[in-house]
C-alpha cells in the first residue's frame, strides 16, 4: 500500500474532468451506453478500486459484460483506449487532446479488421465507405448480435439488388429484420435474403404492369414484403391481382386494398388460385349487377352485404328466376329487399322453372286485372292483394264459378264495408243453392228483394217502406249495367274470347 491515497468514499464527493474535445468530437457519434462505459472507466482511472473487475463493472452500470467489452472495443477503434490485458481485461485511457493532436492510431482489433476487409470486398472501388458507415455496420454485429458473416451477406445482397450506392438506412432496417428473425448463419441469411430478392423483383414486375419503369420506393417494397410474408401471397398471385386495378389510378396502395379482399380466401395464394377466385367472384357479382340494373337500384352498391343476400337468393332459385323476381319488384316500385319474399312465395307455390314462374305471374296479372275491375265497379281505388287472389281462386277453381257470375254478383256488394268478403259470402250461398248463371243470380236477387219488401212492416201513417236493399238494387242495375258490360267485354278480350 502506498504512502498516500484517497478515502474509499472520496470519489463519491469528487468530480471527474471531461475534455470538451471528447464531447465535441467523439460523443455525438457514440451510442449512449458506450459513453456511459467510457465515463465510468474514466472515473475509475482517477479513483481506482482494488477489487474492480469486469463482472463488478458491468453490475455497477446495469449492463451485460459483453456489452461493456463491445463498448471498449469501440473506444479502442477510436484510439481513446488501449487494451493492455485480456484475462482479465484491463484498459489504459489515452488523453483526448493527445489523440486529437497526434492522430493516435487506434489499437489493432483483428475481428474488426477482418470485418472491414470483408465489407470493402463487397464494394470494391465503386464505393468507399466512410468510417462512420463502417462503424455502423459493425454495430450490427456488436449491438444486434448478428454474426459478421450475416452482415456481410446482407450488404452483398443489397449491392446485388439495389446497386452499391444503396442507403445505409435501408440496410439497417434489413439488419433489424434479420436480428429479429434470429438469423445466425450465412446460409440462413441467404435463404432469408432470397425472399428479399423476390420482393425487389416482384416490385419491379408490379411497376411494369402499371406502366412505370423505376426502382420501387421503400414504402412500396414494404407493402410487397407484407403481401408475401404476412399475407402469404406468391409473386404470381400479386401480379395476377394487378388485373383488378381498373377503377382508378393503379398504384401499390390500390393493389394493397385488392389483395386485402383476397387474403380472407385461403385458396388465392398463387396466381392460378387467385384467378379462379376472381372468376368465381365475377360469376357471383355479374348476376347481382344485372339484377340491380334491371331494378334501377343505382344507389345500392355491390358489397359483402348485398352479395350475402344474393347468395341466399341463389340457395332458393337460379339467376334467371331471381331476375324475374327483381323485375316484378321494380314494376311494383319495390326495392332489392323485397326480392327474396317473391322467391319464397314462388317456392311455396312449387314453381320449378322460369316458364312456371312466368305462367304463374301471367295468371297473377290476369287475376289482379279482374280484381281491379271489381274494385273499380265498386268505386273504391284498391291495389289487389294476395288475399284478394286467394278469394278469386276459390270462386273460380274450387267453386267453378264463371267470371260472368262473379261480376253479376259483384254489383250487389258495392255498399258493403268489405266488398270482397261480402261477395265471398254471397257466392258461397249461391254455390250451396246451385246458382251458376248470371240469369239465376238476377232471379235470386229479385226473389230476395220481393221477399224483403213483403215482410217489411208498414209504419203508421206512412206508405209502404222502401228498404235500403231495394233502393240499392235499383241503383245498382241502373248505374252499373254499362260498367258490367264493359268489364265482361274487357275480360273476354284478355281471355281471347272477343269476337
Amino acid at each position: 500500500m502506498g504512502m498516500f491515497g484517497f478515502d474509499e468514499r472520496y470519489a463519491m464527493f469528487d468530480m471527474t474532468a471531461l475534455d470538451n474535445q471528447f464531447i465535441l468530437e467523439y460523443m455525438p457519434a457514440a451510442k449512449g451506453d458506450y459513453v456511459k462505459v467510457y465515463l465510468y472507466g474514466l472515473m475509475m482511472c482517477h479513483h481506482p478500486l482494488e477489487d474492480m473487475e469486469l463482472q463488478r463493472f458491468s453490475r455497477e452500470l446495469n449492463m451485460k459484460e459483453e456489452d461493456v467489452q463491445a463498448a471498449y472495443r469501440y473506444w479502442e477503434r477510436k484510439g481513446l483506449v488501449q487494451r493492455i490485458a485480456d484475462h482479465p481485461p484491463a484498459y489504459r485511457y489515452v488523453n483526448v487532446k493527445q489523440a486529437v493532436l497526434t492522430g493516435a492510431a487506434p489499437q489493432a482489433d483483428p475481428a474488426y479488421e477482418a470485418f472491414s476487409e470483408a465489407v470493402y470486398g463487397v464494394f470494391g472501388n465503386e464505393r468507399r465507405l466512410h468510417g462512420k458507415e463502417l462503424n455502423l455496420c459493425y454495430e450490427w454485429v456488436e449491438d444486434m448480435g448478428l454474426p459478421a458473416e450475416v452482415v456481410v451477406a446482407l450488404l452483398q445482397h443489397l449491392a446485388d439488388t439495389r446497386g452499391k450506392r444503396f442507403s445505409m438506412t435501408a440496410a439497417e432496417k434489413l439488419a433489424v429484420e434479420l436480428a429479429e428473425a434470429g438469423i445466425a448463419t450465412a446460409e440462413d441469411a441467404a435463404d432469408y435474403l432470397a425472399m428479399e430478392k423476390d420482393i425487389r423483383k416482384g416490385c419491379q414486375a408490379v411497376l411494369r404492369r402499371i406502366g412505370q419503369y423505376r426502382n420501387p420506393t421503400e414504402d412500396e417494397a414494404g407493402l410487397y414484403r407484407k403481401w408475401m410474408k404476412e399475407w402469404h401471397f406468391k409473386p404470381d398471385a400479386i401480379e395476377e391481382a394487378c388485373a383488378d386495378m381498373t377503377g382508378g389510378k393503379p398504384s401499390f396502395k390500390y393493389l394493397d386494398g385488392i389483395l386485402n379482399k383476397y387474403r380472407a380466401d385461403d385458396n388465392a395464394a398463387t396466381g392460378t388460385e387467385l384467378r379462379k377466385t376472381r372468376e368465381a367472384r365475377k360469376e357471383e357479382i355479374e348476376p347481382l349487377k344485372k339484377l340491380l340494373a334491371a331494378m334501377n337500384q343505382r344507389g345500392l352498391s355491390i358489397n359483402e352485404g348485398t352479395l350475402a343476400a344474393y347468395r341466399e337468393m341463389r340457395a332458393v332459385y337460379p339467376d334467371e328466376i331471381i331476375l324475374l323476381a327483381g323485375r316484378e319488384c321494380a314494376s311494383r316500385g319495390q326495392g332489392f329487399d323485397k326480392v327474396m319474399a317473391y322467391l319464397q312465395v314462388w317456392q311455396r307455390q312449387g314453381l320449378a322453372s322460369a316458364d312456371d314462374v312466368m305462367a304463374y305471374m301471367g295468371e297473377v296479372g290476369r287475376q289482379n286485372a279482374f280484381i281491379a275491375q271489381l274494385w273499380e265497379l265498386w268505386g273504391k281505388p284498391h291495389q289487389p292483394t294476395a288475399s284478394d287472389r286467394r278469394l278469386l281462386n276459390r270462386w273460380q277453381s274450387e267453386w267453378q264459378l264463371s267470371p260472368e257470375v262473379i261480376v253479376a254478383a259483384a254489383a250487389y256488394a258495392s255498399s258493403a264495408e268489405k266488398p270482397m268478403a261480402y261477395l265471398d259470402s254471397v257466392l258461397g250461398g249461391y254455390v250451396q243453392r246451385g246458382i251458376t248463371t248470371p240469369e239465376q243470380v238476377a232471379e235470386e236477387h229479385d226473389q230476395w228483394q220481393q221477399k224483403n219488401a213483403a215482410s217489411a212492416p208498414l209504419p203508421q201513417g206512412k206508405g209502404p217502406k222502401v228498404v235500403r236493399e231495394q233502393q240499392y238494387t235499383q241503383r245498382a242495375y241502373e248505374q252499373s249495367e254499362d260498367a258490367l258490360d264493359r268489364m265482361m267485354a274487357a275480360w273476354k278480350e284478355e281471355s281471347g274470347d272477343a269476337q
